[in-house]
């Protein structure tokens, strides 16, 4: 099977013969499942962005609105608002050898990141849960300005795909609708959409979605995996507290990388997480089926 391999921004190498990215969280929304996570205040914002830079993080993540299906709505405005403030404060201390996900499902939110970053000589890249399912404008602005994209598999709603199977014909398509519309493939990442998305989607088929992330490889797209203290260790475990999963995170972490993740969404970026990050992708490099 052929190398996965991409190259972002000219400078940022991702693929199956290179380390793994650890994508560090900074959320900016206080509905989100896990509290630990959120930094409201420009100042904790830019120390927490400081902190995970220092301990290696390649790419942040900032998110303004909490995608858990129970969590409290708020507007696009809202979000706007909050990304606009993260945005300025996280632009003026990070290098700009970092790159930042904007999570987002709507064009106003990625507009403004965008905006923020180009005045700053800050990249980004655009992390969409809906897989371009909620704000069909979206693409069309990620193609103009010729922005990577990580998509999370989706066929209707965010996280609606059980299977393996489903998420790889999902993938397809919408890799092919993109392409169709002159977006260049080799800036796509992939997400499995791992968490408890929809009601029926219970703890045994996110166990399943990391067993079989290998098969994810046939798309020969880097894979990136958000599986940071979510529901489905809780339920594996019975520990219904976020805070108490690290341990459960670390296990799923390091065999989602032997199965062939690229990429580490976490919100622990500590020496603790990149130990059992190098230790594992060592094991999957050195294994036959690498």
């Amino acid at each position: 099977m052929k190398k996965i391999y991409t190259k972002l921004y000219g400078f940022l190498e991702i693929g199956d013969d290179f380390p793994t990215i650890v994508m560090g969280v900074i959320n900016l929304s206080p509905e989100s499942f896990y509290k630990g996570s959120v930094y409201k205040e420009p100042g904790k914002i830019k120390e927490a962005a400081s902190d995970m830079i220092k301990n290696g993080a390649h790419i942040l993540d900032i998110g303004g609105r909490s995608t858990a299906p129970w969590s409290e709505k708020i507007s696009v405005e809202e979000e706007v608002n909050r990304m606009k403030i993260a945005m300025e404060n996280v632009c003026e201390i990070i290098p700009d050898s970092v790159i930042i996900s904007v999570d987002t499902q709507y064009r106003e939110v990625a507009e403004i990141a965008f905006k923020i970053a180009t005045k700053t000589n800050i990249r980004i890249i655009i992390n969409d849960v809906s897989c371009l399912k909620t704000d069909s404008t979206l693409a069309d602005f990620i193609i103009e300005k010729d922005l990577p994209l990580i998509i999370m598999a989706s066929k209707k709603i965010p996280g609606d795909l059980c299977t393996i199977e489903e998420i790889i014909e999902e993938f397809k398509k919408t890799i092919e609708s993109l392409i169709k519309k002159g977006y260049d493939e080799n800036k796509i990442i992939l997400d499995p959409g791992i968490g408890h998305w929809i009601e029926e989607k219970t703890h045994i088929f996110d166990l399943k979605i990391i067993g079989n992330l290998y098969k994810l490889k046939e798309l020969n797209k880097p894979i990136l995996v958000a599986i940071s203290r979510k529901s489905f260790i809780g339920m594996t475990l019975n520990i219904p507290d976020p805070e108490k999963r690290l341990n459960g995170t670390l296990a799923a972490t390091a065999i989602a990388i032997f199965n062939g993740a690229h990429i580490v969404r976490t919100h622990d970026v500590t020496p603790q997480l990149f130990e059992f990050v190098k230790m594992s992708k060592a094991i999957q490099s050195s294994s036959e089926n690498h």
